[in-house]
């Protein structure tokens, strides 16, 4: 998979922003169809991005502290050269 750089963006900063978040809630922030978010989601637990919590409530995508400073990395670079993500 060869991911959009946009589209991750949008992924940590939804996470970075809301904090742990359930799939759904996460999926229509990153504006995907739910086949190609799992594909993301898949591709960022991979790189240790992101992990699945499960708790009584149910499960939920946190960001790891690779992702947080991912996210200050990459996703604040992107805002102030790109604007809105």
């Amino acid at each position: 998979m060869r991911p959009d750089i946009i589209v991750i963006a949008r992924i940590l900063d939804a996470l970075y922003n809301e904090g742990r978040m359930k799939k759904t809630h996460l999926q229509m922030a990153s504006r995907l169809n739910y086949p190609a978010f799992i594909k993301y989601i898949e591709w960022l637990q991979e790189k240790k991005l992101v992990r699945l919590i499960e708790d009584k409530d149910g499960e939920y995508l946190e960001l790891t502290q690779q992702g947080r400073e991912s996210y200050e990395r990459v996703v604040t670079w992107l805002k102030d050269y790109l604007g809105k993500l």
